[in-house]
């Protein structure tokens, strides 16, 4: 009521100014006029007046008044006023503003190099050709020159490999109403090597060599590059019901920490998870209720280039889907509600479970071989594949003061009727069952303020006694024990090699760039990190990796050849990395890694060359190294 106090002394005060000025003022109009004024003159002059003090007055204080009712309590409190309600007409109800558009996102620039990534263990004739820390049919990890023997007779083999990325991706939610939000993921020049769109790829007539390139092209697919300059990977819609909330589309998929389910959030993430799904989110007595249905494959479709691209095309048989039905159940606090947690010196326990049941009856398989979209109208052919999984995961982290302790579990069990990779109705093949077991654990605790940082990681991933690590399943049937991979159901029927989600990172040279993900191994890794400020800082990671079958590993090659006295070795490699980074408050990221892998006897390998002496086969895997420099701005 201060400002209704004031209001009257302003009324009275600009009253009484006008009253004091009103004789000066009808004594102007005579003189201006030259005669007396009349009545009806000074009424008019008054009303004048007096509607021109009002009304300044009134501008003066009608952001005053808003102000002063808003820290109150809001306008509500005043409508019990008569005087009020008529006065406040001219005010609009306050609302909180909604931007129709937000975006989120990051730049990244990445450059790394590799010194002797392929561990000393590449070999390559005219007649066996390139083997080594590498799977059959992937690129090896050496320069070029060395691959082509008169190369590397006529130029010293190099050992370096090196450039830089990047990436652009843009994250916009479209605000359509309060509950109503439209949400996608745009790539933009997603992981593109720089240099390698030059100006003469393909070769023109004006530049027929790309050492007179000028500039660089826009990534087309199929013409210059393996994917556009733009790629959307998701888009959905969450709407917000009295019930809870539904969820449409194509959006990222993500559980506990990761291990299954992993959307690639992150800076120097390279994958992420996207589910064609649709979820209903609820919650009940503090938790999480998540029932979901995904179409993980819908098989071909009616869609046609020679009918066309628009139109709505059908799916052509529904027996041929991988359908997934989902339920997770999770209690989860906010980060806010954690912070807060703690400052009151309370526990913090979170946890949850993900069930998956997937199946399949037929497939088809010629048309997923053949990887053309426009034959899917012309398919005519499916394989009795009768699969069926269960994936389930369980998830715990608890936080008191300054320790953290998190963990994850998965297991997987199923069955696979019929292995074949093409053919028809009647074409058969092996079956096999699925069982794998998958786990992490991570602790961690803060000293000094929270500036030191202690952590043990520990990893555990279900192996399989079949040659190669496992990680490209269902490959050629024709490995033999030392290959660097290899499928895993042909020896027992069976695949119980469990995989991690390539997202989940452990180390920077041995799962992340030679094996390409975590599987059939136990793995160790202290951790210490010192921050100088909250922002700057550096950290050592010290990973410790071993095979939980030796059988999987390059060394039971040795083993095969008795003469040797070899067996497989289990202990695969200590590696060291260290990290230096600087994260600025507006978003500016930077950071240098450095990481060393120190080789066990679990990598060493025979070498092809049969006219060699068997001794002189015998290559012991060395030293790796690389260097990576990350520049980014995330917003």
């Amino acid at each position: 009521m201060r400002t209704y106090a004031r209001f009257g002394l302003r009324i009275l005060g600009f009253a009484t100014v006008g009253f004091l000025l009103l004789p000066s003022l009808a004594a102007s109009a005579q003189t201006g006029s030259g005669s007396s004024t009349s009545g009806v003159d000074l009424r008019r002059l008054k009303e004048e007046i007096r509607r021109e003090l009002f009304d300044s007055m009134k501008d003066e204080l009608k952001d005053e008044i808003k102000s002063e009712l808003q820290s109150e309590g809001g306008v509500g409190g005043v409508k019990e006023d008569s005087w009020a309600e008529e006065e406040w007409k001219w005010e609009e109800p306050v609302r909180p503003e909604l931007n129709f558009i937000e975006v989120d996102g990051f730049f990244r620039f990445r450059y790394q190099m590799f010194k002797d990534l392929d561990l000393g263990l590449f070999y390559t004739d005219s007649t066996v050709g390139p083997s080594g820390a590498f799977a059959g049919g992937t690129a090896p990890n050496v320069p070029v020159c060395n691959v082509d023997p008169r190369c590397s007779a006529g130029r010293e083999p190099g050992s370096t490999l090196g450039g830089a990325n990047m990436k652009l991706r843009l994250e916009p939610v479209f605000n359509v109403y309060e509950d109503i939000k439209i949400k996608m993921q745009i790539d933009i020049l997603d992981n593109l090597v720089l240099g390698s769109t030059p100006e003469g790829f393909p070769k023109s007539l004006n530049i027929p060599l790309v050492a007179f390139s000028n500039t660089q092209n826009p990534p087309s697919d199929g013409i210059n590059a393996l994917a556009d300059s733009v790629r959307v990977r998701r888009a959905w819609a969450e709407v917000m019901t009295p019930l809870g909330q539904i969820r449409m589309g194509r959006m990222p998929s993500q559980f506990g920490m990761g291990i299954i389910a992993n959307e690639g959030r992150g800076l120097d993430t390279d994958y992420g998870d996207s589910a064609d799904r649709l979820m209903f989110i609820t919650k009940v007595a503090g938790h999480y209720i998540v029932p979901a249905f995904d179409w993980a494959a819908s098989g071909p479709t009616s869609a046609t280039r020679l009918l066309g691209t628009q139109g709505q095309p059908f799916d052509r048989d529904q027996r041929d889907d991988v359908d997934q039905y989902i339920l997770a159940v999770a209690k989860s606090n906010t980060d806010q509600e954690i912070k807060e947690k703690l400052e009151n010196d309370d526990i913090v326990l979170n946890y949850g479970t993900y069930l998956v049941h997937r199946t399949q009856a037929f497939d088809a398989a010629d048309f997923y071989a053949n990887g053309s979209p426009n034959a899917g109208a012309e398919t005519a052919s499916l394989v009795q594949r009768d699969a069926y999984a269960w994936i389930t995961s369980l998830w715990i982290k608890f936080i008191w003061r300054k320790l953290t302790i998190e963990a994850e579990g998965v297991g997987i069990f199923g069955e696979v009727g019929n292995s074949a990779f093409s053919g028809n109705f009647d074409t058969r093949d092996i079956a096999f069952t699925i069982q794998q077991f998958g786990g992490a654990l991570n602790v961690q605790y803060k000293l000094l303020q929270d500036s030191l940082t202690l952590g043990l990681m520990t990893v555990a991933a279900s192996g399989d006694s079949d040659p190669g690590w496992g990680v490209r399943l269902l490959g050629n049937a024709t490995t033999a024990r030392g290959d660097w991979d290899g499928p895993q159901q042909f020896q027992d029927g069976k695949i119980t090699n469990f995989r991690f989600d390539p997202d989940f990172r452990v180390d920077l040279i041995l799962w992340r760039e030679l094996i390409g993900t975590v599987t059939d191994a136990l793995v160790f890794r202290p951790s210490v990190q010192y921050n100088l400020t909250e922002g700057l800082g550096a950290r050592l990671d010290l990973i410790y990796s071993r095979a939980l079958t030796p059988e999987s590993t390059p060394s039971d090659g040795l083993a095969a050849e008795a003469a040797l006295m070899r067996t497989a070795d289990a202990n695969l490699g200590i590696e060291a990395d260290l990290k230096l980074f600087y994260v600025s408050g507006d978003g500016f990221h930077a950071w240098f890694e450095y990481g060393i892998l120190f080789p066990l006897a679990g990598l060493d390998r025979l070498s092809p060359n049969v006219d060699l002496p068997l001794a002189d086969r015998v290559m012991s895997a060395g030293i790796a190294q690389t260097l990576r420099l990350m520049l980014g701005v995330t917003f």
